[in-house]
Formats: C-alpha cells, sequence, structure tokens
C-alpha cells in the first residue's frame, strides 16, 4: 500500500491522485531520476527534490502477462506491463499497463501517455499508459 507520508515515495502518490506525474530532480547535476530515492544517484548529493514531468513517453520494454500472481488482475490477462521512457527525462523510466489498446499495437518507441487510474483495491491512484495516437486505442 502506498504511504502517502513517506519521503522516499509519499509525494509521488500524492501527485498521481491528482492526475499528475513527478519524478525527483536533482538540484546540483540537474539529472533526474526513477525509482525516488533521497539522495541524487547520479552525484550524491543531498539537494534533490519532486518536479513536475510531463504525462508522456515512449516505450522501451514490455512483458505480457499471461498468468498474473496479483490479486485484482486476474482476470485482466492477458495484459501488458510496459516499461516507459518519460518524455524530456533521459533514463527516467517507469512502469505500467498497456490500457484502452490492443496488445498488437506494442512496439519499441510507441508514444504512449499517462493514463491514472484507480488500484482495484481503491488504495492508489496507478499510472497507466496509452497510445499517444487516438487511432491506435480502442
Amino acid at each position: 500500500l502506498p504511504h502517502r507520508d513517506d519521503p522516499d515515495n509519499g509525494a509521488f502518490w500524492n501527485a498521481t491522485d491528482e492526475g499528475r506525474l513527478v519524478v525527483k530532480h536533482c538540484a546540483d547535476c540537474g539529472k533526474s531520476h526513477w525509482p525516488p530515492r533521497l539522495g541524487c544517484p547520479w552525484c550524491g548529493s543531498a539537494s534533490v527534490d519532486w518536479a513536475d514531468a510531463p504525462p508522456r513517453g515512449a516505450v522501451y520494454s514490455w512483458t505480457v502477462v499471461h498468468r498474473s500472481q496479483t490479486p485484482g488482475f486476474a482476470g485482466e490477462v492477458p495484459y501488458a506491463v510496459l516499461l516507459v521512457e518519460i518524455e524530456g527525462h533521459a533514463g527516467v523510466r517507469m512502469l505500467g499497463n498497456l490500457v484502452n489498446a490492443g496488445l498488437d499495437v506494442i512496439r519499441a518507441g510507441l508514444a504512449v501517455e499517462a493514463v491514472f487510474a484507480p488500484s482495484p483495491d481503491g488504495t492508489a491512484t496507478l499510472v497507466n499508459w496509452q497510445p499517444a495516437d487516438a487511432a491506435l486505442r480502442r
């Protein structure tokens, strides 16, 4: 369960509840990183804070789940989990399910946009991804 007061990732969950995407950003070296950490993994600085990120990116990699071990998702198989590189934040990659599209549209580099949706148990707002091109959606 997400802990909204957790110093590592609480701000992320608060932002997703508002339909926003945020990443950690270093004031000293100027690089963003994910997953969130209290210090910068690039230069070691403690001058990191949350920064808004565009809710867009490109598919870096993916897997198709045919047998879910996650409660709440068993009825959704098969489904794809995408690794998306966030636009404007080189090397920052987030996971999320493909939604509103068939598995046949997935390819490396596919432009996608975030879709914020409640988790099956209602405890969090998840970041899913759909093709940015409306013609590829169903």
